[in-house]
């Protein structure tokens, strides 16, 4: 699928079509159909979606997104970063939110900026990494 065609998508889907998109969108990552870049703003919009459903991202899916977004993490790119943190928190990513704790723990040549936001991303989650709907419970 198309970035185009998924922001085209309404704000609210079934979950099965959310599911089913994150799976596809997950394969033509793995088989190169799609660039980094293009996967990490795809999954954006899917989260967006996901969100709306007000469930918890279901596994296996969830397992497979955290072990993949966890294989590309990086503290050498503020975007990546960013969007990584944002997708780690949304889809409750624990494998993933634990590699970016520890990537910060020993590296003196972090960006500044890229540190603050690993850090405050930590600070907000606090306990709560498997639920990202805790706060509205």
């Amino acid at each position: 699928m198309k970035l185009q065609d998924v922001k085209e998508l309404p704000e609210r889907i079934p979950e099965k079509e959310v599911y089913s998109l994150i799976g596809s969108t997950i394969s033509d990552f793995k088989n190169e159909a799609i660039s980094k870049n293009v996967f990490l703003e795809i999954m954006t919009e899917l989260m967006e979606r996901q969100i709306m459903t007000y469930e918890i991202l279901k596994e296996p899916l969830r397992g497979i997104l955290d072990e993949l977004i966890a294989s590309m993490w990086n503290i050498n790119n503020y975007n990546d970063v960013d969007i990584m943190l944002s997708l780690i928190v949304n889809f409750g990513l624990e494998k993933s939110f634990n590699k970016a704790k520890v990537s910060i723990e020993n590296n003196s040549d972090i960006e500044l900026e890229i540190l603050e936001e690993i850090q405050e991303t930590i600070a907000e989650v606090g306990n709560h990494m498997s639920n990202p709907y805790y706060g509205l419970q």
